[in-house]
């Protein structure tokens, strides 16, 4: 095959495996709907009632600009897992049609097409990632995405236009997520060195970002600037960068499995190729190529970001490179000189996604557990039985109390219990819980609604630890236990 048929032959067919893959998760087990999942699309459910949030409900981030674009298909094609789904796959193609305008600025064409398609396919984590309706990391990447491009057409010349496109991209991403950070801050800085008299901008871009971020200051304007208050820190900054060199920055490779963190093919094969990368990456800072300045800083910059950031402790994923991974994807194409060496990337590439994909089904390594059981990807028959008994309010822990609420149409509605502890209160069991009820849950009306019902039903995975406390002063009350499918479901007596 000649140079000129390959190329095309290779973005063909990088973009077809992308589509493939995404289907093959859908379908399988592990693209089963989760509990954050359920959260998102009963908040895109609630816009179209007219209660649009600014964050994820329960927390000050996670902006809500992909409940909005769920809330559309919902509106046209009806409310359901499907339509939800499709939502996350539409931001991470809109990013791979950016990172391809990015390209063609930083590694020319036809490179630009091989980086694009390649992060369609590749790795098999964020391939994965991009079937999940996880709320912001899309959004995350197109704005970063955007605001890089915007950066890098401001060095070729600068237009108005484009530095309101500049403050836009970053405001929505602020609002979106802090993360954003990860490819607005080199993008500017860049931008500062490269075109010096492009500060003089700032009066144009700084409204434009003003305005689009205006949500998340609204908020945190009336709820005391709780954004600003961070979680808890359970790793030092040190420790965050020894996960991100030994698991998260291998798994964003496609090199380790996601959640076993399994080295594929083994640990010498996946080892030998980390050690390659990173020499390779080495070997890019010293030699600086032309045009990749900015992912370089990008790159560069990253791990500082990642260590003082409190949420990296995480390990089993590298959700917090989410925004960087296109960043890897320039940088190692870049390598890629000639059309044999983009068709052995490829080749390779193509094989770890597969082949990731493949394991992560036979071993079952993305599937919710709660209690270190593992949840029933069906609902279908539990929500069969909640009908026949006229359930229609219930307790059960996070990962199946949304799920039920949002499969059901919220025709039921689930509420979290605030603890493992339970008592009996007017004949019926109730959890127990620090604080008031509305401070339970991800959202208030759903933790008072079950709270106050006299006949709230009971849920758990069969062989779910909370079970054990409650079921003796469930038996007491005379609650009947049904088990469906995986689920012990225990109905209040009929008074």
């Amino acid at each position: 095959m000649t140079r000129t048929r390959m190329i095309p032959a290779l973005v063909v067919s990088g973009l077809a495996l992308g589509v493939a893959l995404r289907i093959w998760i859908l379908l399988s087990s592990q693209g089963a709907l989760d509990g954050d999942e359920a959260v998102w699309g009963l908040m895109a459910k609630h816009v179209l009632a007219g209660q649009i949030p600014t964050f994820y409900w329960g927390q000050a981030y996670g902006g809500s600009q992909e409940t909005l674009v769920a809330a559309a298909l919902f509106w046209m094609f009806g409310v359901g897992t499907t339509a939800l789904k499709v939502t996350p796959i539409l931001f991470w193609a809109a990013a791979t049609v950016l990172l391809w305008r990015v390209g063609r600025r930083t590694l020319g064409e036809p490179r630009a097409r091989i980086a694009a398609a390649l992060f369609w396919m590749w790795p098999v984590y964020f391939v994965w990632k991009s079937t999940f309706a996880h709320g912001f990391y899309g959004a995350g990447l197109v704005f970063g995405l955007w605001a890089m491009l915007a950066a890098l057409r401001l060095r070729e010349r600068s237009r108005r236009l484009d530095l309101v496109s500049l403050g836009v991209a970053l405001g929505l991403g602020w609002w979106a997520t802090p993360e954003v950070a990860i490819l607005g801050l080199p993008a500017v800085l860049w931008l500062a060195w490269e075109r010096r008299d492009v500060i003089r901008g700032i009066w144009i871009a700084a409204p434009a970002f003003a305005l689009g971020s205006l949500p998340w200051w609204i908020w945190n304007v009336r709820h005391h600037w709780g954004s600003l208050h961070t979680g808890r820190d359970e790793t030092s900054k040190f420790g965050h960068l020894h996960n991100l060199v030994s698991t998260t920055l291998p798994t964003a490779l496609g090199l380790r499995l996601p959640f076993s963190l399994s080295w594929l093919p083994n640990v010498e094969i996946g080892g030998a190729l980390y050690v390659v990368a990173l020499a390779g990456f080495a070997w890019l800072l010293v030699r600086r190529p032309r045009g990749v300045g900015l992912p370089l800083l990008a790159a560069a910059v990253f791990p500082v970001l990642y260590s003082v950031s409190p949420y990296t402790w995480l390990t089993t994923e590298p959700r917090y490179l989410t925004l960087i991974a296109p960043i890897i994807v320039v940088l190692v194409v870049s390598a890629a000189r000639s059309a044999e060496r983009a068709l052995a990337l490829f080749v390779v590439a193509a094989a770890f996604s597969i082949a990731g994909v493949a394991l992560m089904e036979s071993r079952d390594l993305a599937g919710a557990h709660t209690g270190g059981v593992a949840v029933p990807a069906d609902f279908t028959p539990l929500l069969r039985t909640l009908y026949e008994h006229r359930a229609t309010r219930l307790w059960a822990s996070y990962w199946i109390a949304y799920r039920i609420t949002f499969e059901s149409d919220e025709r039921i509605v689930a509420a979290e219990p605030a603890s493992a502890g339970y008592a009996v209160r007017d004949s019926r069991v109730v959890p127990t819980g620090k604080g008031s009820v509305i401070s339970w849950g991800r959202h208030a009306a759903y933790q008072l609604e079950v709270n106050r019902s006299p006949r709230a039903a009971f849920v758990f995975v069969s062989g779910e630890p909370t079970e054990r406390p409650a079921r003796p002063l469930l038996r007491r009350e005379r609650y009947a236990l049904v088990r469906t499918d995986g689920f012990d479901v225990w109905f209040p007596p009929a008074r």
